[in-house]
């Protein structure tokens, strides 16, 4: 892979990361159209994958600086602090169904099974249809309403995002949806619950990339993961001023169409 090529993954992994269309979806089919081969060496290109989402990483963190410095700060602090606590909890307790089945679950994320296409396009049009529900759903409850109950569950629709196709951002935000949190606030927290899963996940799979220099270079890793910082805050920043006053519905539209495109490739292919 040169470092042109991984710097277009990276705009891929950045816009599609918190859209909610499926960044590992998107980046995979991208890396077919390159002529890449995703599932000839699987493991190493998902080790590249979740790497890549450092870059989305670091986004989220100036994005949300001020939320995580209220966070951070509710640990020494008195009983002021009592809302940067709430949300503190909230997000562990919501990580922690991420955290079991992602490590139960990694030999066969990192196996070429979640790279098979059919699979991408039924995720895709099951994803759909969780964020249709979540639309006729949604209520007016708001982010202070999330306590560790709703995080929890909101956290176990985060792993149906282990099934490339789904959508991090979108299962959540559905499923905050579908507990009656508005969209705008949903999707706040579905973005901060993202932090530490994306943290864990890329950098335990950095020392895999690193393990498989021969594969991807310090050169094109640095181009993806600058091309993704940047693609990636303005895909947050369009998205939660986008969800204020428009459904989910184009996104759901789209899914659909990208499900049908990729099984019509496959079958024209067979």
């Amino acid at each position: 892979m040169d470092v042109w090529e991984a710097v277009v993954l990276g705009i891929v992994q950045g816009v599609t990361e918190f859209l909610p269309i499926s960044s590992t979806a998107h980046v995979t089919l991208a890396g077919m159209l390159l002529g890449g081969n995703p599932q000839a060496v699987a493991a190493q290109w998902t080790a590249f994958l979740a790497s890549l989402q450092l870059g989305s990483l670091a986004a989220l963190g100036w994005y949300f600086r001020q939320d995580l410095k209220q966070v951070a700060s509710a640990v020494w602090a008195g009983p002021s602090a009592r809302e940067g606590r709430r949300l503190g909890l909230a997000i562990v307790v919501g990580t922690l169904p991420i955290g079991v089945f992602g490590l139960l679950l990694k030999p066969v994320i990192e196996g070429p099974l979640t790279k098979e296409p059919l699979l991408i396009a039924g995720a895709l049009g099951g994803g759909s249809l969780v964020m249709a529900l979540g639309e006729f759903r949604r209520g007016k409850r708001q982010l202070a309403d999330i306590g560790w109950r709703e995080a929890l569950l909101i956290g176990l629709g985060q792993v149906l995002a282990l099934l490339p196709g789904s959508s991090r951002s979108g299962m959540t935000l559905a499923a905050g949806m579908l507990l009656g949190v508005q969209r705008a606030d949903a999707a706040r927290f579905a973005f901060l619950l993202g932090i530490p899963a994306i943290a864990a996940s890329g950098g335990l799979e950095l020392m895999a990339l690193l393990r498989h220099g021969s594969a991807f270079s310090w050169q094109a890793f640095g181009g993806s993961f600058l091309a993704a910082f940047l693609s990636s805050y303005a895909a947050i920043a369009f998205l939660l001023r986008y969800v204020r006053s428009h459904s989910l519905w184009v996104f759901i539209l789209y899914r659909l169409v990208l499900a049908g495109g990729v099984l019509i490739g496959v079958f024209h292919t067979a």
